[in-house]
Formats: C-alpha cells, sequence, structure tokens
C-alpha cells in the first residue's frame, strides 16, 4: 500500500501537469496554416517562401508572417480569391506592404521576414469585404484562396501558393505546381 500512494500521487501529478500545459498552449490562440509559395509556372526563379496564419481563438484576427528567400524587387503582396482555372482571382486582402493597397518596391535580393501583422475586418478588399476574418482563414486553410507575391521584373506574379494539404489534386497547389496567370 505505501509504494502504490506514492506512485498515484506521481500519476496524478503528471496528468495535472499535461493538462496545464495544454491549456496554456491554447490560451488566446486559435488554429493555423501555412502555405508554400513557389515559382508561379513560366517564372524563371530561385526564389521561395512561406506565409503562415494564425487564427485568434475569437476568430476576429488573423496574424500572419511571410517569410522569403531569395526574391528580388517585391512590390506587393496579397491573399487572393482561387479562381476557377487554379490561378489566383480577387485581391481578398494586402499583405505587402501592410498599411495599404499601393505596392512599395523593396530593391534589390531580399531573405527573410518580408512583411508580418493581424488582417482585422477592415482591411477586407474585393469579395471578401464586409466578411469576417474566420471566413478568410477558412478559404486560406481549405485551399480557396491562396498568397501571390508579385515583383518589379514579373509584375502577374513570381511566387503563388495554396493550402495543398486540403486540396484533393495538385491543380494550382504550391510547392513547384503553381499556375501560370
Amino acid at each position: 500500500m505505501r509504494k502504490f500512494v506514492p506512485g498515484l500521487l506521481a500519476l496524478i501529478a503528471i496528468v495535472a501537469l499535461f493538462a496545464a500545459g495544454a491549456s496554456w498552449a491554447n490560451k488566446g490562440h486559435g488554429e493555423s496554416t501555412k502555405v508554400t509559395l513557389a515559382a508561379v509556372t513560366g517564372v524563371k526563379t530561385s526564389a521561395t517562401g512561406e506565409a503562415v496564419f494564425n487564427l485568434s481563438k475569437d476568430g476576429k484576427k488573423l496574424k500572419y508572417k511571410l517569410t522569403v528567400k531569395k526574391i528580388e524587387n517585391v512590390t506587393m503582396g496579397h491573399v487572393h480569391a482561387l479562381g476557377a482555372d487554379g490561378t489566383p482571382a480577387a485581391i481578398l486582402v494586402w499583405i505587402y506592404p501592410d498599411k495599404g493597397t499601393e505596392p512599395i518596391l523593396k530593391a534589390g535580393n531580399f531573405s527573410g521576414v518580408l512583411a508580418e501583422g493581424t488582417i482585422t475586418a477592415d482591411k477586407l478588399a474585393g469579395p471578401s469585404k464586409g466578411g469576417t476574418i474566420k471566413d478568410l482563414f477558412e478559404q486560406i486553410e481549405h485551399g480557396k484562396a491562396g498568397v501571390a507575391l508579385h515583383t518589379k521584373q514579373n509584375g502577374g506574379g513570381e511566387l503563388w501558393g495554396i493550402n495543398k494539404a486540403t486540396k484533393d489534386d495538385d491543380k494550382g497547389a504550391s510547392g513547384g505546381s503553381s499556375p501560370g496567370y
């Protein structure tokens, strides 16, 4: 009996620590998704990137971080609706530059965090204007919206990606099978 009680207490302590850790990890955080960016078909570039989106628990804010490697002369970046042919359609929200709707040239070769910020309902554009942040997140998460980066040399788009983890096929998926514009 004496050996049983300390073992039981140790098990209870471990379960309590695990539960506290899980609670701490989820506090204030909602869902997360990542989009991998690759060259648009027909564009020769060594640039790559990824955009990570984190939805707040209340569904009213979408934090993002846009990281790129070896991109030159970036001018703008957006979340686009996915067109019927797998190409970017209407702009849903600007993510670079994050404080406007006009391109800003980041001259030269760049690797690192290009942009990060928080998307709120007042920043939504096009068909998402008047919608919810949770709806935007779900479009990104389910591959119905993607991320495009435009450059001075490729104004129509240099990098493009959608969340391919939820797509049934590779049509328009990131990772080298990006569509042309």
